[in-house]
């Protein structure tokens, strides 16, 4: 089970002669499970992520997962400890345009240094668990939207992470497709993970066991529809 904490986190940006509250101080733990944070555009949905990745500094708070304080860590500590205890898919999939399904998947494991073969045998059942075994050897280029979502899922997994940070992941999927990356999200949850995923989408949200509101800067928690 992982453990996702943030506490009394925020983030303030200067502006001119004063400051932009991006994010208002707030505590939070996020449960094993899928947490929806949801939002309009500017609320501070991307700016809550990036905090939680370890990818911007906050002004006050610390983001501490599975007892390790992410900010306290150097830079290159912190990109260690994302590299094997966080995975991420995007709206766009990133995946890398020269290297195959297989090698995309494989990639996070070559960055822990995991031995060839044991590294290509697990990407491989990865691409098998995402329906996408047959597909190994194609390029990005060669793959649908959809199909190139499933292998960043698998990519994102691939170092058997504890928390999963998905950014709009069915932005630009049809809605059957965007359904089968959230049925393939859903397991890792079920699993003891803790997948935190940033929608617009209701109908995407309502399918998530915690949902998160953000409204100019400020982060409400929601339970069984309730405000909390």
């Amino acid at each position: 089970m992982s453990t996702l904490h943030v506490e009394t986190l925020s983030r303030v940006y200067p502006s001119g002669e004063g400051q932009v509250t991006a994010l208002a101080p707030f505590t939070h733990t996020f449960a094993p499970g899928i947490t929806a944070v949801v939002g309009p555009s500017g609320s501070g949905k991307s700016t809550l992520l990036n905090l939680l990745a370890g990818f911007d500094t906050p002004t006050t708070g610390r983001v501490v997962v599975n007892g390790t304080d992410l900010h306290a860590l150097p830079e290159a500590g912190r990109a260690d400890f994302r590299l094997a205890h966080y995975g991420f898919v995007f709206q766009n999939h990133n995946l890398v345009s020269i290297l195959t399904a297989l090698e995309n998947v494989e990639f996070p494991l070559t960055l822990a240094g995991v031995p060839p073969r044991e590294r290509r045998d697990r990407a491989r059942a990865l691409l098998d668990r995402v329906g996408l075994g047959a597909r190994a050897s194609h390029l990005p280029s060669q793959l649908s939207g959809g199909e190139a979502q499933r292998v960043a899922l698998a990519r994102a997994l691939a170092n058997d992470p504890e928390v999963l940070l998905a950014d709009e992941p069915t932005g630009n999927l049809d809605t059957r497709t965007g359904e089968r990356v959230l049925e393939l999200l859903t397991a890792p949850a079920r699993e003891g993970r803790t997948v935190v995923l940033i929608t617009h989408d209701r109908d995407v949200a309502a399918l998530a066991d915690h949902t998160l509101r953000v409204r100019d800067g400020t982060v409400t928690a929601e339970q069984e529809g309730v405000r909390v």
